[in-house]
């Protein structure tokens, strides 16, 4: 039969096992980096942004952070750079107001903001038309339902608003009631599901005029509550159409540079079907395609500036390793030494615990020594540090005999008082008895009074408790 101590080692040994392979697994699963979203700084595969991360950690005066909060709260933008990688067509054209002129107030203190889109092949079905073109393949019936569908959820979005107390809103200006766009999560930790937004172009009928009934109120209820980042910023969204190969691949036409900047590399790949259309006065366009369709656009606001690309593909850990340039990437940080990755609007959102507290106060020595001191107790109870003590042999010391209760009686008399005492103490407790020594007559009491006095006359080694006990009882048994 195996010893306490040999199966508690085994046991330690066994779940050391187990958790060092459980630890490896995950090790190798965190490796991959494929459980953060596309172009996240925490993957580390060809999608991910990990590489473009860690790089700016080692040049000197840069400093990397990663934003996961869900509203953006940073308004001087002096010596700031931000990065919205990943960014979806949908993301920009309802933002909370207040959450959007924070980020007017980043750019016009001297902040930039780079926003890159996730890139898309092809025109999805079911996406608004942000272009000037609205889609002569679509129907004007298909047009018009999502139409419907935008107003609807237009409508929702500001009686959402409206139902707000004026000073919550006040007081909660960095956390509005709305879908937060910016930072908005749409896979992972907090999951926001947004219906698409449907965009009209300049010459689209105006709300008043519409049969859906949208009015102008509606309208301007919702600029109230919302900023729509195209209209804001002045551009809009447009698809390429693209060519295949013989083998049935998308064919991706590098842009080419048409700013003045000669620092910057020549060509840029860019695998996207994206594009920027309907630019307003102030934006410059640094690369495009054919010479006609822009995908890199920077406009300056302020102190600060906006670049838009339409391709997150420059930034990726495969472009790191295949079409990496240093004077792109510097001329995006545009001088920045603070450099900003936000991680919200790709549902990588922050939400503080009690394991955040311990990290962010540095508490892991304190949760080892409790750790420690659990498992001392546990050792402690499961074997003794005083050795056993040894058994006997056979029968011997098995057996007790027990006694009644008269015999512990005697035992305790004994102990407490002397046989000389005996007949003083056993007379004293008589005469307490009451109704026993009242039915004693008062010639059999004067009697027994005179054999106790005599006795206590007596020397103790001379005195006979016993002898005189049975003298008394005889006197008690006679008659009146």
């Amino acid at each position: 039969m195996l010893k306490r101590p040999v199966i508690l080692c085994a046991s330690l040994l066994f779940a050391a096992v187990f958790v060092a392979g459980l630890v490896h697994l995950f090790d190798l699963r965190l490796d991959q980096g494929d459980i953060y979203p596309k172009y996240s700084t925490l993957r580390s595969d060809p999608l991910g942004a990990s590489v473009f991360y860690e790089s700016l950690e080692q040049v000197p005066g840069v400093s990397p952070q990663r934003y996961f909060d869900e509203t953006f709260k940073i308004d001087d933008g002096s010596g700031h750079a931000l990065f919205v990688l990943g960014t979806s067509p949908f993301a920009l054209d309802m933002m909370p107001r207040s959450e959007y002129e924070t980020l007017q107030r980043f750019v016009f203190n001297g902040g930039r903001v780079v926003i890159a889109y996730y890139p898309r092949v092809d025109k999805p079905h079911d996406e608004p038309w942000y272009g000037s073109d609205l889609s002569t393949n679509e129907t004007d019936e298909a047009r018009s339902d999502v139409k419907k569908s935008h107003r609807s959820h237009r409508k929702k979005a500001v009686s959402s608003s409206a139902s707000d107390d004026a000073t919550n809103l006040d007081e909660n200006a960095d956390s509005p009631a709305g879908t937060n766009d910016l930072s908005s999560t749409t896979n992972s930790l907090s999951v926001t599901n947004k219906p698409a937004k449907i965009r009209h172009d300049r010459n689209s009928r105006r709300p008043q005029d519409s049969p859906d009934g949208e009015t102008e109120a509606d309208q301007q209820e919702f600029h109230r509550h919302y900023a729509d980042l195209y209209e804001e910023w002045g551009f809009h969204l447009d698809y390429q159409w693209l060519a295949t190969n013989q083998d049935g691949q998308m064919d991706f036409p590098k842009a080419g540079l048409v700013a003045k900047k000669t620092d910057l590399p020549p060509q840029l790949a860019i695998h996207t079907s994206l594009c920027f259309t309907n630019l307003t006065n102030g934006w410059a366009t640094i690369y495009q395609r054919d010479k006609k369709t822009p995908v890199v656009i920077e406009r300056k606001f302020g102190a600060g500036s906006v670049v838009l690309v339409a391709d997150s593909y420059p930034f990726s850990n495969e472009a790191m390793f295949k079409d990496r340039s240093a004077s792109l990437i510097s001329w995006m940080l545009g001088g920045g030494h603070e450099v900003i990755f936000e991680e919200a609007h790709l549902g990588i959102v922050e939400q503080p615990g009690m394991a955040t507290l311990m990290r962010r106060y540095q508490l892991h020595g304190l949760i080892f020594s409790l750790l420690l001191v659990a498992g001392l107790y546990v050792w402690k109870n499961a074997i003794s540090l005083v050795p056993p003590h040894a058994e006997p042999v056979g029968d011997a010391g098995l057996v007790v005999a027990g006694r009644d209760s008269a015999s512990g009686f005697v035992n305790l008399v004994r102990r407490s008082v002397s046989p000389a005492e005996l007949i003083n103490v056993c007379f004293a407790e008589w005469k307490k008895s009451g109704a026993r020594a009242a039915a004693v007559s008062p010639g059999q009491r004067q009697v027994v009074e005179q054999v106790v006095s005599q006795q206590a006359a007596l020397p103790p080694k001379e005195r006979e408790p016993v002898g005189n006990y049975r003298a008394i009882s005889e006197i008690l048994k006679r008659r009146h």
